[in-house]
């Protein structure tokens, strides 16, 4: 069969392809990310209520921070993983794969600061529930897709 470059379509394909079934999971890695490292705001909310601005200004760190927690799972993930037998199929992510994986985190992220600077923006205060309760949804559903993708 020849190989699908952008969508794979076989096993064999899977993490060799742009997207598999697998990209599913690190958008809602992402999102889950994101959602985990703005808790660090919540907090520091619940003592100080005026500290919105310094939460908004935090929002790009926790981006990079999801970022950073995506190259480092592809690394553990085509190393550790793979050593341990526990990768799909025994076989490293092509550095396609691995890139755009990393990329999609990113945009797992994104989906959770968007979401919140347009929400935060209209409200002018902090609705933390409602973000959290947005990231949860959000995760669901990509994790959902992907669960269903993969059987």
């Amino acid at each position: 069969m020849i190989f699908n470059w952008f969508w794979a379509e076989i096993a064999s394909e899977v993490s060799q392809s742009v997207f598999d079934f697998f990209s599913f999971g690190h958008i809602a890695m992402g999102i889950v990310a994101f959602a985990l490292l703005s808790i660090i705001s919540t907090i520091r909310n619940l003592f100080d209520p005026n500290n919105f601005a310094v939460q908004k200004s935090h929002w790009i760190w926790f981006f990079i921070g999801t970022i950073i927690f995506g190259i480092l799972w592809e690394i553990i993930e085509n190393t550790l993983l793979l050593d341990w037998g526990l990768k799909h199929q025994n076989q490293a992510d092509s550095v396609v794969n691995a890139i755009f994986d990393v990329l999609l985190v990113g945009g797992g992220a994104l989906i959770c600061c968007v979401f919140a600077y347009l929400f935060y923006g209209k409200v002018k205060k902090c609705e933390f529930p409602w973000f959290y309760l947005f990231s949860s949804l959000s995760f669901i559903l990509f994790f959902v897709i992907y669960i269903s993708l993969e059987f």
